[in-house]
């Protein structure tokens, strides 16, 4: 009987071993193919996008706005525009300051981030990089679902298996056969927990070049004096996080506002969301953005916080300049 269990072991040890190869094969050769086009030097809201997804770019343009005096956040969460703002040309900013002007010139911080991350410029965003090869098309990724859900069948059956030799009271050959059940067990569940884990990154290899060559030109951390609000503010808060705006009652602000509250928190799902119908999907780290839900940063090590508490507005007043105020 041993002897049959023992073939019945390493078949399925081998269906387990085999699938999670071809999964891991299947996983890189999605997103090597995935190459980029070389349109030129990324703009903060295409890095903003690939670090920290939709929620990353809605606030940078908040962030750069403010500080341009276009708008100002209240507290309370309450952002307005500022009179006599020249709108931008940058699709992300003139659709936040579009909104706002449409709701009568003030409206809560919650009901502006819905506007923007469900229209159109958002979505134009996200199908720049998708055509750029830096984001993976969720479409892409079947094969390798389907391969996952075959690991984890094997990787069950291998279990079950395992449970019932263990109950059988193995003796001699059939220790080895209780040994081969759990290493198969053991491969399996690791391998699906990684695989799994892996599936949710939403950037190609491109993608994440892309932003280590980001970060490797602006380093976190360090101010840059220049007077052009792209590289003061707009690349370092899109790659970083709202930690790195150096407006510490702004911050603290888009910070309470999303950490909760009955009116500045985000429900699931309502402000953007990466690829359709994926709930669960993750960007390129270098910082949180909180409350992000299932769409937030994959290893950020520090969040969009930390600021004191600031007066009761946050920007200044003035234009915004005809040169726009995201540099993209």
């Amino acid at each position: 009987m041993w002897s049959l269990l023992f073939v019945v072991a390493v078949a399925i040890g081998l269906v387990v071993v085999l699938t999670a190869s071809a999964l891991s094969r299947e996983q890189r050769r999605v997103r090597s193919v995935m190459a980029g086009h070389g349109a030129g030097p990324p703009t903060p809201y295409e890095l903003a996008y690939l670090s920290g997804g939709p929620r990353r770019v809605i606030n940078t343009a908040i962030g750069l706005l403010a500080r341009a005096g276009v708008i100002r956040v209240s507290r309370g969460g309450l952002v307005s525009l500022v009179a006599g703002a020249t709108p931008s040309p940058d699709p992300v900013e003139y659709a936040l300051m579009e909104a706002l002007h449409q709701r009568g010139g003030s409206v809560p911080l919650s009901d502006l981030r819905r506007a923007v991350s469900d229209g159109k410029a958002l979505e134009g965003l996200r199908y720049r990089l998708l055509g750029l090869g830096l984001l993976v098309p969720e479409s892409a990724l079947d094969h390798a679902r389907s391969l996952l859900n075959r690991l984890l069948i094997a990787t069950v059956a291998a279990a079950v298996f395992t449970a019932g030799c263990l109950l059988a009271g193995p003796r001699g050959l059939g220790i080895l056969v209780l040994l081969v059940g759990v290493l198969s067990t053991v491969v399996g569940l690791s391998t699906y927990s990684r695989q799994k884990r892996a599936l949710r990154d939403a950037l190609s290899r491109s993608g994440h070049d892309v932003l280590a060559a980001a970060r490797r030109t602006h380093v976190r951390g360090v101010r840059s004096a220049t007077p052009d609000l792209a590289f003061a503010v707009g690349f370092p808060v899109a790659l970083y996080g709202l930690s790195e705006l150096n407006e510490p009652g702004l911050e603290d602000e888009l910070q309470r506002q999303d950490t909760g509250g009955s009116s500045g928190g985000c429900a699931a799902g309502a402000c953007g969301g990466g690829s359709p119908g994926s709930g669960d999907v993750t960007y390129g780290g270098g910082g949180g953005d909180i409350g992000s839900g299932g769409w937030g940063d994959s290893g950020g090590s520090s969040g969009d916080s930390g600021g004191s508490s600031g007066g009761s507005s946050c920007g200044g007043g003035g234009g915004c300049g005809g040169g726009g105020c995201g540099g993209g």
